[in-house]
């Protein structure tokens, strides 16, 4: 039994996992370059665990908090 395609195959399916996670990552509020190289590492485990994991809450926009944009306050004043 012939079994040298094996590295490359088992290879190319870990690398595809990895970027997956990637933008998987980007879905769920995470750093996508973070969880590739994640994955690269740890494979399938880091990918269960990015699966696994409540998303992280979002940033807050700069725009959001530009000075005069309060509800309470009409502009102008």
């Amino acid at each position: 039994m012939d079994v040298d395609y094996l590295g490359p195959t088992v290879s190319a399916m870990w690398l595809t996992v990895a970027i997956l996670a990637g933008g998987f990552a980007r879905t769920r509020n995470r750093s996508a370059l973070v969880w590739f190289v994640l994955t690269v590492f740890l494979g399938p485990i880091a990918a269960f665990l990015l699966v696994v994991w409540p998303p992280a809450d979002p940033i807050a926009s700069p725009s959001s908090s530009a000075v005069g944009s309060s509800p309470d306050r009409p502009n102008g004043e």
